[in-house]
């Protein structure tokens, strides 16, 4: 009548008592295997234009990336990203590939691309 409230005057007052695990000994840290991470979709379609926005943020101490991709399907995707000083078009490029956001084949192609809006971009500044 009252739902499941009721219920909750049949609990046990205290908690069961849990036996104690005996603990288990150390791995040797060189057998242990790391986890292989999960692959990635890849990307089929291929990217038919690009489009690339940077601007530096509030503080003026770092550049935001935004990367308009239209893939074959007419598909249109964003990407945003606050570049490192550290960072490089190719390796960019890369990540995106390896992540499933663009095709393979496209990888040098962007690579490039943002290679030239990153001279032109920073020559402005």
């Amino acid at each position: 009548r009252n739902g499941i409230y009721p219920l909750m005057n049949f609990a046990v007052s205290r908690p069961h008592a849990l036996p104690r695990a005996l603990s288990q000994p150390q791995e040797d840290p060189q057998k242990t295997k790391t986890p292989t991470p999960e692959p990635f979709d890849v990307e089929t379609r291929k990217v038919v234009q690009m489009q690339c926005n940077m601007e530096l943020n509030e503080d003026k101490s770092q550049w935001h990336l935004t990367l308009l991709l239209i893939l074959e399907d007419k598909l249109h995707r964003q990407l945003s990203y606050d570049l490192l000083p550290t960072d490089n078009s190719k390796d960019l490029a890369t990540e995106l590939v390896h992540y499933g956001f663009i095709h393979e084949d496209d990888c040098e192609k962007l690579a490039t691309f943002l290679e030239s809006a990153f001279h032109k971009h920073r020559s402005q500044a």
